[in-house]
């Protein structure tokens, strides 16, 4: 039985997909409507297997990730998503989540996706994987960043403010 923390923050998609799993080889353990409350729960229940928004109220699930990625014995994590802009999609293809669905997909995909996943393999959803393309061949294309100006992006995706970058 795969253990599953369930981090989205709409009650209709926890409905569904407790429907989904039901009878399935997937124990939903709990779910998390926040990034504070599943920093929380990731620690306290330890899954082995995150469904985890990229948008939360307070905060990014892409944030969620990079968190887990430094840290040893990460469980598996799928990517549920509306859609994702350019950013979203260059830093999800950077950290590498073992699967992305988009939440318009059919339910069977997701499924599909949290299969190969346990099994050891990644999966993406079509749409998202050529999205993610197509932003990585426009990155790319781009001019090199300075050293401060990479620098400057870093302080602003830590949050901070322009007074205390500018500080």
């Amino acid at each position: 039985m795969t253990r599953v923390l369930l981090v989205d923050d709409h009650p209709m998609i926890a409905a569904a997909l407790e429907m989904l799993l039901r009878e399935t080889n997937y124990e939903m353990l709990g779910r998390a409507r926040s990034v504070s409350e599943a920093n929380k729960q990731i620690g306290k229940l330890k899954p082995d297997l995150l469904l985890l928004d990229v948008n939360l109220p307070d905060g990014s699930g892409i944030d969620v990730l990079r968190r887990l990625s430094r840290s040893r014995g990460r469980p598996f994590v799928i990517l549920l998503t509306a859609g994702m802009d350019e950013s979203q999609l260059l830093a999800a293809a950077e950290l590498e989540p073992e699967g992305i669905v988009l939440k318009t997909s059919d339910p069977g995909l997701l499924t599909d996706c949290m299969d190969a996943v346990v099994a050891g393999k990644r999966w993406t959803d079509p749409e998202i994987a050529e999205r993610t393309r197509q932003a990585q061949e426009k990155a790319a294309s781009a001019p090199p960043l300075t050293r401060r100006e990479r620098e400057l992006v870093e302080l602003v995706r830590q949050g901070l403010r322009n007074r205390d970058i500018a500080a």
